[in-house]
């Protein structure tokens, strides 16, 4: 029997960026961490404003679903596709409150605070965030898919639960 050896090569990590950013509601920063997996890419500052941009994308479109906003104030930051599958989601979620007050009364009221941003830079024209909040008692995340669109980043896939 022969045993070949294979002759592994040992890489560093990549560098992730880590940071706080500010948000209104929150008592405390939110901690972000965003890591590429390949060399080059966003740098730190960009970084910092996509943590921000996400976290601004997954609140608002929280309280869009949940009826607090219209789902128009995030024309410009998503594209069409997810623009109307959130007005789906909106609409759905309306009709479930109506026969369910109780859960109405648990998610729909309170604030949404932000707790956490993770997030993964995928290609040079992709970026995957994830948004931990609270609203209330209950733990929410966020998955949002940024693609680089034109000259801006666009929310391409918004998933909320």
């Amino acid at each position: 029997m022969e045993y070949f050896v294979f002759n592994y090569r040992r890489y560093d990590p990549l560098p992730g960026y880590d940071g706080f950013i500010v948000v209104e509601l929150s008592d405390r920063p939110v901690r972000y961490h965003i890591q590429p997996t390949f060399v080059g890419g966003l740098n730190a500052q960009e970084c910092h404003a996509m943590a921000l941009a996400a976290c601004r994308i997954a609140c608002t479109s929280t309280d869009a679903v949940r009826g607090k906003l219209s789902v128009d104030r995030l024309q410009r930051a998503m594209t069409q596709p997810c623009l109307e599958r959130l007005r789906t989601m909106q609409y759905l979620l309306d009709a479930h409150m109506i026969t369910h007050p109780e859960t109405k009364a648990r998610f729909c009221y309170l604030p949404t605070v932000p707790t956490l941003v993770d997030g993964m830079i995928i290609s040079q024209e992709t970026l995957e965030m994830a948004v931990f909040m609270t609203i209330g008692q209950e733990d929410i995340r966020v998955n949002l898919r940024f693609k680089y669109i034109g000259s801006r980043w666009m929310c391409q896939f918004a998933d909320l639960g």
